[in-house]
């Protein structure tokens, strides 16, 4: 996928180094003329340049059309390295233009700063080009020249931190070390001068002529940095990808095990078999426990064919879980990667089974979800029941709501199934019990907090007593009320005073107010006698809080 090398290119920017020496000399006009004719020749390389990385985007595109999910992350990354491209070409396009504009003051338009070059008059002028590129005296921050080094850095390091992203850069790379970039600008050794910043070696105390060729010469390294960008992220689709040998269908059944009345689902699809690159297999341990990816776990015998296979005995009912770790020769480093995997299946007799969705007691006041099913029948055929409280179908079959009143805490609630035969007859099916518990009391808030210390601005900004349940409560949208309280303050003396509130809601009233005003720092409010209504509509103490104010 790399683009062709340019001998033309090559001799150009030989040639351009040897007249840079000569005009040093201030040698004969026809050296000169040399320079336009190197930059018209830089001008070409730029433009096939151009239209070799236009033909990569054109690939790009096709691979994206075919592999759209594969592709993308290279493509993209392809588009803002051209779009940077173009930005910095542009920007170096129009310092050479205005150079040429302030040096020349040319009748024609600047956008013509290459093709007209030979007809610039001020081509040998040394002093003004070196003024305006290397500033006035010895400080060559202060010129043009240091701006477009600078441009260049920021624009070669936004290109080195591509390298950085595993996901389009095969290995990770953090250096240039498979990418020849170039855009360097160290300073540099010129004869019988010694050492020179990059900006005076370019553009100091050189003609105009010379810096518009330098200028394109520095067009031409953005192409090339641009160019081996692109052939680097299109060579690297697909590389990362592990090659087969065939396919073989594949079905997966969505479970192994079946109600009648019910549908067999499952997913089919083509599996990839690899005879030359082996995977090797590994579960689990004998108590199920999933293996540690940095160590070798049992192994599974592969076949010639590259698949595995596996077997356990079942002993005992309920549920049962295999894990497992596939590993891959990387095909780019050769280390194994690891593919975790893991299935799931069910050892039962038939028997009834009745599973609370979320918890193994039933909260008196709030829905409890429950799912019900019995092995050998259809969902619909069963109809259970339920004392102490009620249950009804929810959704989908099988899936139920149970609910309990607050009468019913303390007690056992008792799920009867009746089960419909083939025959119309009804089988009652083993009986399952479970207790009713009140819902956990919730916690005290006061500015949104449970515990202090507080700022009397925080307790006037949201002045109230909330109650709220615990975050680990597994039910979500249940509150409570808060009916009532009282708020014992201690003021400046020491001295305790007692406020009830007005009503249920938990504001505080305007005494709560005024007397929180006059807390000083350091001393205590109390929230006390909280009473608070749940969803069951019983009222209930709970636990006030006590406030330190800071």
């Amino acid at each position: 996928m790399s683009l062709p090398k340019e001998p033309r290119q090559k001799m150009i920017n030989i040639m351009y180094l040897v007249l840079t020496a000569l005009l040093a000399l201030n040698v004969s006009k026809q050296i000169v003329h040399a320079f336009v004719v190197v930059n018209t020749g830089l001008q070409k390389t730029n433009k096939n340049t151009v239209d070799q990385n236009k033909s990569l985007h054109d690939k790009f595109d096709a691979a994206f059309s075919k592999d759209a999910a594969g592709t993308k992350k290279y493509k993209d990354a392809a588009d803002v390295v051209t779009r940077q491209a173009d930005e910095m070409v542009k920007y170096i396009q129009d310092m050479k233009a205005d150079l040429i504009k302030e040096v020349d003051k040319p009748k024609w338009s600047l956008d013509k700063a290459d093709t007209m070059l030979e007809y610039v008059e001020a081509k040998e002028d040394f002093t003004t080009p070196t003024g305006i590129m290397c500033g006035e005296g010895d400080d060559v921050t202060k010129g043009k020249a240091h701006e477009l080094k600078v441009k260049l850095g920021q624009f070669r390091k936004s290109l080195i931190s591509m390298f950085a992203n595993k996901d389009i850069c095969i290995g990770g790379y953090t250096d240039t070390m498979k990418v020849n970039l170039g855009l360097l600008t160290p300073s540099q050794y010129a004869p019988d001068e010694g050492k020179q910043t990059w900006e005076y070696y370019y553009f100091g105390e050189a003609p105009l002529v010379s810096d518009v060729v330098t200028f394109t010469k520095l067009q031409a390294d953005v192409r090339n940095a641009e160019s081996a960008m692109l052939n680097y992220f299109y060579t690297s689709i697909g590389a990362k990808d592990v090659k087969v040998s065939s396919f073989v269908g594949k079905i997966l059944p969505a479970s192994t095990y079946v109600l009648v009345g019910d549908s067999f689902k499952a997913d089919i699809f083509p599996t990839a078999i690899m005879k030359t690159l082996p995977p090797q297999i590994e579960v689990g341990d004998s108590n199920m426990n999933a293996p540690d990816p940095s160590k070798e776990g049992v192994q599974v015998k592969v076949g010639s064919n590259g698949v595995g296979k596996y077997a356990i005995k079942t002993d005992h009912e309920g549920p049962n879980k295999v894990f497992g770790i596939i590993r891959i020769p990387d095909p780019v480093t050769g280390k194994p990667v690891a593919y975790p995997f893991s299935t799931s299946y069910i050892v039962a007799k038939a028997a009834v089974t009745v599973a609370p969705t979320q918890m193994n007691v039933f909260y008196a006041g709030v829905d409890n979800p429950v799912d019900i099913s019995a092995a050998g029948f259809d969902n619909s055929a069963l109809h259970p029941s339920m004392s102490a409280g009620s249950i009804s179908p929810s959704g989908a079959k099988g899936h139920y709501i149970v609910r309990a009143g607050a009468d019913a805490i303390g007690r056992d609630a008792t799920i009867t199934v009746s089960a419909t035969m083939p025959d119309g007859s009804h089988k009652s099916l083993p009986a399952v019990h479970f207790r009713i518990k009140k819902i956990p009391d919730p916690a005290c808030y006061t500015a949104g907090k449970p515990v202090g210390p507080i700022s009397k601005a925080q307790l006037q900004s949201i002045p109230k007593v909330e109650a709220k349940m615990p975050q680990d409560f597994d039910f979500a949208g249940v509150s409570f009320t808060v009916i009532s309280f009282t708020m014992a303050v201690q003021s400046a003396s020491g001295i305790w005073q007692n406020e009830p509130s007005s009503g249920p809601g938990g504001r505080f009233t305007g005494k709560m107010i005024s007397l929180i005003g006059q807390t000083p720092r350091g001393a205590y409010i109390i929230i006390q006698d909280v009473v608070v209504k749940g969803p069951d509509g019983k009222n209930r103490p709970i636990s006030g809080m006590s406030i330190k104010i800071n």
